[in-house]
């Protein structure tokens, strides 16, 4: 992807790109496609966390009288949640780092606008 954006920035004779812009929009399209990588890990933990609930949901009448099956399902649920929440956490550092792309590339255009205007 970075050499695709690269070529077809340099293959155009007209364009004349400064290396900081270029570079930071190729960090911004690595930080995107980072982000939702973690963000489509954390949906698919989020929704393995709610079968989680629902399976307890139909089973948690029945184990009244059992608590030590009842730990058990206790527990798997509380692993759920956890696994559910370290994604969210990796998806959210992710898209820290998008942020940070965001206010990079916007000085790096404004730079190169000043060097245009002047």
């Amino acid at each position: 992807m970075l050499t695709r954006l690269s070529e077809t920035m340099t293959s155009n004779s007209s364009s004349k790109i400064s290396e900081e812009l270029l570079r930071e929009i190729q960090k911004l399209e690595i930080r995107l496609d980072d982000f939702l990588k973690e963000e489509e890990t954390f949906v698919k933990e989020l929704r393995k966390c709610i079968e989680k609930l629902k399976d307890v949901s139909n089973r948690i009448e029945k184990l009244k009288s059992k608590p030590e099956e009842l730990a058990m399902l206790r527990l798997e649920v509380a692993r759920a949640f956890n696994e559910a929440l370290k994604s969210e956490s990796k998806a959210q550092h992710e898209k820290s780092h998008l942020l940070e792309s965001y206010g990079a590339l916007i000085l790096a255009l404004e730079e190169e606008f000043q060097k245009l205007c002047s």
